[in-house]
Formats: C-alpha cells, structure tokens, sequence
C-alpha cells in the first residue's frame, strides 16, 4: 500500500512541472503567434507606402493584404488591430527615408480566451538612417511592455 502511495506521489509531482512547462511553451507559441502577424501587417503597409511613394497609407489600408477584415480582425478572430488603425506612414519618393504620425505605430491585442492578456506593439523610431522598427510585447493586457525577445 506504501508503495502505491509513492508511485502516486511521484506521478503528480511530475504531472504538475510537467503543467508548468506545457502553459509556459504554450504561451511562447502564442507570442511568436502575435509577432507573425503583426510583422506581416508592417509588411504590407510598408508596402503600400513604399508603392504609394510620398503619399501616407493608413494602417487599416494593410489589412486587406495582411489577412484581416475591414475592422482589423484575423480570421479567424484570435487578434485584432486595438489602437493605431489610422496611423499613417509615408515614404519619400527623394530618399527612402519614413515618417509616421504616431512612434507607436499599432496594437495587436489577443482576443480568444487562451490569449486574451497578450499584446504586440509595433513601435517606429525616426533615426535618420535606415527605419528602426521595433516589436514590444506584453503578456499582462499591455501593462507593461518588454522587446518580444525577452518575452516568455
């Protein structure tokens, strides 16, 4: 009977760091997740812009090509565009160089239960030079905000 009562011991023990793990991999697959699809979306106003030559594109004028609904939904429905949808970015015709109206240039918020704390912001920084954009990401509902690099 002693025995048993080990064996059982042993296997929750494991169970439970096994839990720990699972949710923390889990957690990771999903800001990988949101990292994807934000970067698509900066791809394709980029690309609008660039296309565009000297004339601002809206971030809502990407959604289309990034895969999102006119209301800035992914299908199915697990992110969606929370601020930012009318921020602009402009590519000059003369030198490349990038302007937006907004350093924070948009918000992917999760919306599915499993997600629903996690947010990626897509940040532009003017330097002059080549553009510097930047993801921060947050897995407390955008209290606060670290480089997705360092999320786990």
């Amino acid at each position: 009977m002693l025995e048993v009562l080990i064996v059982t011991l042993v296997i929750g023990i494991l169970a439970a760091a096994a839990v720990g793990i699972y949710l923390g991999y889990a957690n990771a697959a999903s800001v990988e997740e949101g990292k994807q699809i934000a970067g698509k979306l900066w791809t394709s106003v980029q690309s609008n812009a660039i296309g565009a030559c000297g004339t601002a594109q809206t971030v809502a004028g990407g959604f289309a090509a990034a895969g999102f609904t006119a209301a800035g939904a992914t299908t199915p429905a697990r992110w969606t565009v929370d601020t930012g949808s009318t921020n602009t970015l402009t590519v000059s015709c003369l030198n490349g160089s990038y302007a937006t109206n907004s350093p924070t240039f948009f918000l992917l918020r999760g919306t599915t239960a499993d997600i629903s704390s996690l947010r990626v912001q897509v940040n532009y920084i003017p330097t002059g030079g080549p553009p510097n954009v930047t993801m921060t990401c947050s897995t407390d509902s955008g209290t606060s905000f670290v480089p997705c690099s360092q999320t786990q």
